[in-house]
Order: C-alpha cells, then sequence, then structure tokens
C-alpha cells in the first residue's frame, strides 16, 4: 500500500509531462510547418509574376528581394520568460509541497503519514530547487549583460 501511495502520483506526473511535451512540440511543428509552406508560396507566386530571366537577376540582386530571401535567425526566448517560467513553478511545487506536509501533519495513522511526507518533502524541494535556479539564472544573464544591455563584468 505504502509503495502505491508514492508510485501512483509519480507515474501520473510523468505520464503528464510527457503528454505536455508532445503536444507543445506538435503544435511548435505545425506553426513552423505552415510558415515554411507560406514561405514557398510567397516565393513562388513572385517567380510567376517575373517574367524572363533578365528581371529575375535583376529583381534578386535588389535590395528587397534580399530581405525577403533573408533567413530569420531562429527565435529564443528572452531570459526573462526562463527565469519568470522557473519561479512561477518553484512557487506553485513549494505551495503544493508544504500543503501536502501540513495535511501530513493532520493525519493520524503512522502509516499513512511516511508516504504524505516523502511526497511533500519532494516537491517542496523541487520547488525550492527551481526557486533557486531563477534566482541564479537572473544574477547571470545580468552579469552577462542579458538583461540590462550591458555586462557587469568588465
Amino acid at each position: 500500500m505504502n509503495g502505491e501511495f508514492i508510485a501512483i502520483p509519480v507515474v501520473v506526473m510523468t505520464l503528464a509531462y510527457g503528454v505536455i511535451t508532445v503536444v507543445r512540440l506538435l503544435l511548435e511543428h505545425i506553426r513552423r510547418t505552415k510558415s515554411e509552406k507560406l514561405q514557398a508560396e510567397v516565393y513562388s507566386k513572385m517567380l510567376d509574376k517575373l517574367g524572363s530571366s533578365q528581371d529575375i537577376l535583376t529583381w534578386a540582386q535588389s535590395d528587397t528581394s534580399q530581405n525577403l530571401f533573408a533567413v530569420p535567425p531562429p527565435e529564443r526566448p528572452a531570459p526573462y520568460a526562463r527565469i519568470l517560467n522557473a519561479i512561477q513553478i518553484g512557487v506553485v511545487l513549494t505551495v503544493v509541497g508544504l500543503a501536502v506536509l501540513g495535511v501530513k501533519a493532520q493525519l493520524t495513522a503512522a502509516h499513512d503519514q511516511e508516504p504524505a511526507m516523502v511526497i511533500g518533502m519532494l516537491v517542496t524541494a523541487l520547488g525550492l530547487g527551481l526557486l533557486l535556479s531563477g534566482g541564479i539564472s537572473w544574477l547571470l544573464c545580468r552579469k552577462f549583460g542579458l538583461i540590462n544591455g550591458r555586462p557587469a563584468i568588465e
């Protein structure tokens, strides 16, 4: 019974994380595919509009075509977003872990307290770890100039 009390939430959380990751990757793939399809249509229509090879060559050497064919760099999330995500999840996990520990204090049977203690400690430790990582990330981003635009390290 004790092993099941710990294993079931771990399995459910792992499956939920897996499903969320797969859905996020699927949505990102769909977005990227639509963007590439739209870009290919634009290129195709441009080539159809230009009649002769001389027109294509003239247009290809212009600044407009250079901007059109320039591939934008892949989007990287801003440091703020990653730091805030870590802090938000850390706060939620810490509060949930402390709530489980509070529930453990209300349980009277010793065999019920042990699994609640394990889960509460693990979730609280994860939350505090994320809070710590968010704080360290913020300090490092500030030192490297990713937040204010000027590095603190000379």
